[in-house]
């Protein structure tokens, strides 16, 4: 094997041949990738824990609750009890919201920036001998 044969066939020292790169562009790697992007959707449901959060959204920020008298009737102290309690589950509705905002933000951010590379990726063939056969029919 001299200098021309690898003009003739650029990957024959690689020991790749074109059909088993072709394999590897549009089957193998494209899984992987997939696999990539479900790991981390994985991750980010762990991580912002959607369904926990759904289901204790109207709870007790921190469980602070004032717990109410079993026997008799005091206005003031039930007030206090009432409002301690509005505001301990309006400020834990808040945080729970926001956190629920920012993990489906994350989660539609890390679905679109994956979506745009498995594009790029798959059409990248198509882009490259577009622009060769520009650059050549330039030339000539």
């Amino acid at each position: 094997m001299g200098p021309l044969d690898l003009i003739r066939h650029p990957l024959i020292f690689t020991g790749i041949t074109l059909p088993e790169f072709i394999r590897w562009y549009f089957w193998e790697q494209p899984s992987r990738i997939l696999r990539v992007y479900f790991a981390y959707l994985r991750a980010f449901v762990e991580i912002f824990s959607f369904i926990f959060l759904a289901r204790t959204l109207f709870s007790p920020w921190r469980q602070i609750t004032d717990p109410y008298q079993k026997r008799g009737f005091n206005l003031s102290r039930f007030s206090q009890t009432l409002t301690l309690n509005v505001v301990s589950r309006t400020i834990g509705f808040i945080f729970r919201s926001v956190t629920l905002f920012f993990g489906l933000a994350a989660v539609v951010a890390l679905t679109v920036g994956f979506a745009a590379f498995y594009m790029a990726w798959l059409s990248f063939p198509i882009f490259f001998w577009l622009g060769l056969s520009y650059v050549v029919s330039a030339a000539f």
